[in-house]
């Protein structure tokens, strides 16, 4: 399915392309391929909300966005950096911490234990936007469009634990180096795995526990094979949205400021859906009220002041040395001055 929507893509810009050296005219309406979030999530829920309502009544002839979800495209998600790069894709969104293999920048608003609250991901964010959109346009030839987290990512467990300590010798699912570099430090076993692998994972016992946002576990139903969340936040799985900069330059500059405000608006509804998703996603899995998520029937273990404690000198100890020497002492600076300055915190220089 995704290679024949592969080869319309790059027919079209081809045949584009011939157009402008032919002199015609181009069509009214901009026409863009977008992908989007997982399907079975809330983000996808609101981007096709938002592309399909609001976007298209603003938009009206100007421009029409076609999106769907990257695991319907066939897509599992690191890849997607490298297909917008080359134009595969026009636009496109995904957790930005995916990518942190081609740069470790990419992984500097998501440092696990750093940011603890939306307003200080929010400050850190704001600091450091700068930073990514020049790392995206400088070495992989793609646009910038918006920057927003999920929920907090948390601890799902197969069995009941009490906290911190419970995560020693434990084999748990991460899905990048910071979170990594925190569970190892608490003495637990990574395994490195995709969002759609880990309700098998947890079923065999390949994982004995699992990090994912709270709404993401809940609405992905892995109550169905744990037993216990512990909301711990170690990060928050930021979400980018991006476009090709080739097909971006190619927009005219009415499409262009569209776009920038549109994606300026769902990135402030994003903002804003996280709290929500937070809030409501534990109380569902508690057995809670429930609006948005799925009611279940765990138990919730709270987050002691011993392990709050614990966690902040793991982000010392562990968590910034670690990213300071995958990313290098300029990248290090860079970061005291933008998102450390925000927040009032500083990584040690490698």
């Amino acid at each position: 399915m995704f290679k024949r929507a592969k080869t319309a893509l790059r027919a079209t810009a081809l045949a584009a392309g011939a157009l402008g050296a032919m002199g015609l005219p181009a069509v009214a309406q901009t026409e863009i391929r977008a992908i989007g979030y997982t399907s079975n999530l809330y983000l996808w829920g609101m981007e096709e909300a938002f592309y399909t309502g609001p976007f298209a009544e603003a938009a009206g002839d100007l421009v029409r966005i076609e999106a769907i979800p990257h695991d319907l495209a066939g897509l599992r998600g690191p890849e997607l950096l490298a297909l917008l790069q080359d134009g595969t894709l026009q636009i496109a969104s995904q957790n930005i911490s995916y990518m942190a293999g081609d740069d470790p920048r990419f992984e500097a608003l998501d440092l696990s234990g750093v940011t603890l609250t939306n307003a200080d991901a929010r400050l850190a964010t704001d600091a450091y936007r700068g930073v990514l959109a020049d790392v995206l346009s400088e070495r992989f030839n793609v646009h910038l469009l918006g920057l927003a987290p999920l929920p907090s990512q948390v601890f799902w467990c197969r069995d009941v634990i009490s906290g911190l300590d419970d995560l020693a010798g434990k084999k748990i699912r991460v899905f990048n180096a910071t979170t990594s570099d925190f569970v190892n430090a608490v003495g637990g076993t990574t395994v490195t795995m995709p969002f759609v692998e880990v309700i098998p994972a947890l079923q065999r016992g390949v994982a004995d526990c699992a990090v994912t946002g709270t709404s993401s576990g809940n609405t992905a139903r892995w109550f169905e094979v744990t037993q216990s969340v512990f909301p711990l936040n170690v990060g928050w799985s930021m979400v980018f949205w991006a476009a090709n900069k080739d097909a971006w330059d190619g927009f005219s500059p009415e499409v262009q400021a569209f776009l920038t405000e549109q994606y300026g608006i769902l990135e402030a509804e994003a903002w804003e859906a996280q709290i929500v998703q937070d809030l409501d996603a534990l109380s569902c899995s508690a057995g809670g009220e429930c609006n948005l998520g799925v009611s279940a029937s765990m138990t919730v273990v709270p987050v002691s002041d011993a392990d709050a404690a614990r966690a902040a000198e793991i982000v010392q100890a562990a968590v910034l040395p670690n990213w300071a020497s995958r990313c290098g002492a300029d990248c290090v600076a860079e970061w005291n001055g933008t998102v450390g300055a925000a927040i009032g915190i500083e990584a040690a220089l490698p």
